[in-house]
């Protein structure tokens, strides 16, 4: 019977990514590489996994709990750290708190609330398009220049804000601290003052916004789901002042810089498959299929991070209290071990919804479906309304080491329907 090994007993290979700023191709490959020289290697200041087997595991397991926040000062070498992150935070609850409040929102953001907002999701879409092509130029060849990331931005924050019944006017407030609220989580320069003065600001004003609409809306409720969550109750239970402050934060901090994110990826990879996109046009069956595969090929949140809270044994290794383990959502994702040809893009393949770009167990992404609703809509729109995509110069990625991830621009010259 083979005894099992305390983790810091072992020789392990050690995953460094060679390069600062990456492309998303050198990333998964030299995932890929990595994952090659064993399930398990060490990392930073603790250890990390990519397969998916493992993943999958690892993200089950609720002896290990949410360490984002905590990894800029783990690096830096601060022991025991508070996290960055507000400790309030739906994203970073654990346990009961976490199971209550997953409870009392899960309502409304179920598949079936949320295809109820499709129609208006559609109506966003083609409102920014013609927008768009309205203000746009044209090529000598007749095909409209836009830049699409910059179209479409708007489309997760107007969507936050139809579900919280706010108006057009504090959408710019939106993107910003959706921005701001992932950037502490991204080590930066020890005593940037500035920097950590700003991201302050922004939280102060973050919650303050969300203190004042709560009392505003409280007086004059409306069908809207800030309103529904004031007046849920569920065996007695309601959400507090503190909650409510912490929900609507964490559903404009994840519900906006994610989703724009993945909404560039996909229009990444689509224009990269001119054939995918005339099947697509032919057959929107598809569309579900390519939504998938691009999540799984270029999510926007490539590593998840966990700290050990109570001792544990997996794979005959046993983990530590206070061992801090990187979860590879990219690389389980394209675990040649679970996916045929996985750096395939197939809208036909049978099993992308296994891909962890909305993370899983009991940390599963609370917004999937609305995320899933988002991309959905907006494919079908921009396939009714372009016959073609193409690039008019490269696509300019945001920096790899950014907490959420994807293009910065895409300039697109697209030849209408």
């Amino acid at each position: 019977m083979t005894m099992a090994v305390l983790v810091t007993e072992l020789d392990l290979p050690r995953y460094r990514m060679s390069l600062d700023n990456p492309s998303h191709a050198e990333y998964h490959a030299e995932v890929a590489r990595s994952h090659q020289g064993g399930w398990l290697q060490r990392w930073l200041c603790g250890y990390v996994v990519f397969g998916h087997e493992d993943v999958t595991a690892l993200l089950r397991e609720r002896r290990l709990q949410q360490a984002a926040g905590k990894v800029p000062a783990l690096i830096a070498g601060i022991e025991n750290p508070v996290s960055s992150l507000p400790a309030d935070d739906i994203l970073l609850a654990e346990g009961e708190k976490h199971t209550r409040l997953r409870r009392l929102v899960a309502e409304a953001f179920s598949p079936k609330s949320i295809n109820g907002l499709r129609p208006a999701i559609r109506a966003h879409v083609e409102a920014l398009v013609d927008s768009a092509m309205h203000s746009a130029t044209r090529n000598n060849d007749g095909r409209v220049l836009v830049e699409y990331q910059a179209m479409m931005d708007e489309l997760p924050v107007a969507v936050i804000g139809d579900m919280l019944g706010t108006g057009r006017q504090d959408f710019p407030l939106y993107s910003k601290w959706a921005e701001s609220h992932f950037q502490v989580l991204k080590s930066s320069a020890l005593d940037d003052i500035e920097r950590d003065a700003r991201l302050a600001r922004d939280a102060a004003e973050f919650d303050l916004y969300c203190v004042e609409l709560i009392e505003s809306r409280r007086k004059n409720l409306g069908d809207d789901l800030l309103s529904r969550l004031i007046t849920a109750e569920e065996a007695g239970d309601r959400l507090t002042n503190g909650e409510l402050v912490s929900l609507i934060r964490s559903f404009i901090a994840a519900g906006i810089d994610t989703t724009r994110n993945q909404l560039g990826s996909m229009m990444a990879l689509l224009v990269e498959h001119p054939d995918i996109w005339r099947q697509l046009r032919s057959d929107r069956d598809l569309i579900a299929g390519a939504v998938e595969e691009s999540l799984r090929l270029l999510n926007p949140i490539r590593m998840a991070m966990r700290m050990v809270h109570e001792t544990f044994e997996y794979r005959g290794v046993i983990f530590p209290t206070g061992t801090l383990i990187g979860i590879g959502l990219s690389g389980a994702s394209r675990d040649t071990e679970h996916f045929v040809d996985p750096n395939e893009f197939s809208p036909q393949r049978g099993n992308a919804r296994d891909h962890m770009a909305f993370s899983f167990g009991v940390h599963h992404c609370l917004g999937a479906a609305l995320a899933r609703a988002e991309l959905q809509e907006a494919l079908g729109v921009l396939l009714s309304k372009w016959e073609s995509v193409e690039l008019a110069e490269p696509i300019e990625w945001k920096h790899a080491k950014l907490p959420v991830w994807g293009p910065a621009s895409i300039h697109l010259a697209v030849r209408t329907v």
